[in-house]
């Protein structure tokens, strides 16, 4: 899954996407609306293949850089070097569960400059 040490990814093979359609569809869409974007994926494997997944998202936080692939369709996400990360893990009859979510602040934007 991971294809380089520079470039971890997660090649997403019959992922479902989603995607945030609820921009105005006019032409002054603001810069926050135009940087979104969203991959979605669900599915069944083998342990070893979501150990894999799991491997690429590893290498991807080291390297401060994760990139979600899915088709033509590619998120790139930077991580800063100060994470929130929650985890839950519960059990309920036969089903067990762990999730993770790994959250994170963009740095912001160089500001404007105007010269006369």
């Amino acid at each position: 899954m991971a294809t380089a040490h520079e470039d971890p990814s997660l090649d997403l093979e019959d992922a479902p996407l989603e995607d945030d359609d609820d921009d105005d569809s006019d032409d002054s869409v603001s810069q926050k609306s135009k940087d979104r974007a969203k991959i979605k994926f669900a599915s069944v494997m083998q342990r070893g293949e979501a150990v894999a997944y799991f491997s690429a998202l590893v290498d991807g936080l080291r390297h401060g850089r994760l990139q979600f692939r899915h088709g033509m369709e590619s998120v790139a996400l930077e991580p800063s070097e100060q994470v929130a990360i929650e985890v839950k893990a519960s059990r309920k009859g036969d089903k067990e569960r762990v999730s993770f979510e790994l959250e994170w602040k963009r740095p912001p934007r160089e500001s404007l400059e105007i010269s006369g």
